[in-house]
């Protein structure tokens, strides 16, 4: 049986805006501070932030960006992070707040933006997906990406998709990838060089979840955690779950209580002991869901039991 574990609230966002949909929640190298992204503020908004405050929750900051941000990675430059916003790839100072744009996703269609990615191993390579804003799935009009630091590039590694999600790097080249509406789990053999993937098919399956599959992170036991959202009106509660890779079977589950949607995890080492930290939103929950739901949008922090978290991934510009 799984070890169903209790979250408890780390950051209560300032404002109600702060707490629409926040994601991607990264340790940031050399400092005490965590970083992660709010996607936009507003069920309207064509802009989003960066955020990033101790560990302890003191001493938080918002960085304003100039769209939709999908995610934030530390890189190995201090003070600078690479942030996926909207159909460009960047670079933010977090002293500053200046964004230097480096590349541009080939899709000009209007409803897809940058979503969710994951550094690939050795760091010199990005995997990122994009999502169909209104998430229809017999349009399929999301794709997953690959971007190369060194020369700069972008390359389509799949298509048909509606919103690739959180993404893996158990083992080696092995990508998993979560395309959402679908409610499973690919698994890829990514070949950077080449510029391509192949699909290996589905590594978990995750249709029996009442939940959708969110944000993903590795362990680095043959273990990936889980984030689910659940945006049915009757939710209070929220969930993120270890599954093993092997068997599919849930090692330890965690709940977010009043608040149903849950987004991304985070594995770190806080001085010696491994915790899971987990993004929330409301996303423009009904009035009457979101007084019942007073941590929605908040973070929750979580002890895990593990002995070690997977190092911290930089990308090296």
């Amino acid at each position: 049986m799984p070890t169903t574990n209790t979250a408890r609230v780390w950051f209560t966002p300032a404002r109600e805006t702060d707490r629409f949909l926040p994601e991607g929640p990264r340790v940031l190298p050399g400092t005490d501070d965590l970083i992660w992204v709010n996607i936009q503020t507003a069920p309207d908004a064509t802009t989003g932030s960066l955020h990033v405050a101790r560990r302890d929750g003191s001493h938080p900051r918002t960085i304003p960006l100039p769209g939709r941000p999908g995610f934030v990675f530390p890189t190995n430059k201090p003070g600078v992070v690479f942030v996926g916003c909207e159909k460009t790839l960047g670079t933010v100072e977090l002293a500053t707040g200046l964004w230097h744009p480096l590349a541009t996703i080939p899709d000009d269609n209007p409803r897809t933006i940058i979503n969710d990615g994951e550094i690939a191993p050795g760091g010199k390579a990005v995997v990122f997906g994009t999502k169909d804003t209104q998430f229809d799935h017999e349009a399929a009009l999301a794709h997953l990406y690959l971007y190369t630091v060194d020369d700069n590039k972008i390359a389509v590694l799949a298509d048909g998709m509606t919103c690739s999600n959180g993404k893996a790097f158990p083992d080696g080249d092995t990508l998993c990838d979560i395309d959402t509406p679908r409610h499973v789990v690919t698994q890829y053999e990514l070949d950077v060089a080449d510029r391509s993937v192949t699909d290996r098919g589905i590594a978990l399956d995750l249709r029996h979840i009442h939940a959708s599959p969110d944000g993903m992170c590795d362990v680095g036991d043959g273990t990936v955690i889980i984030a689910f959202y659940n945006g049915h009106a009757d939710a209070t509660d929220g969930r993120a779950a270890r599954f093993r890779l092997d068997t599919g079977a849930v090692a330890d589950e965690w709940l977010t209580p009043g608040s149903p949607r849950v987004t991304c995890p985070l594995l770190f080492d806080d001085g010696g002991t491994v915790k899971l930290l987990l993004t929330t939103a409301h996303e423009g929950m009904p009035a009457d869901q979101r007084a019942k739901c007073p941590n929605a949008g908040c973070l929750f922090i979580a002890d895990t039991g593990l002995t070690a978290a997977p190092p911290v991934a930089v990308v090296r510009l």
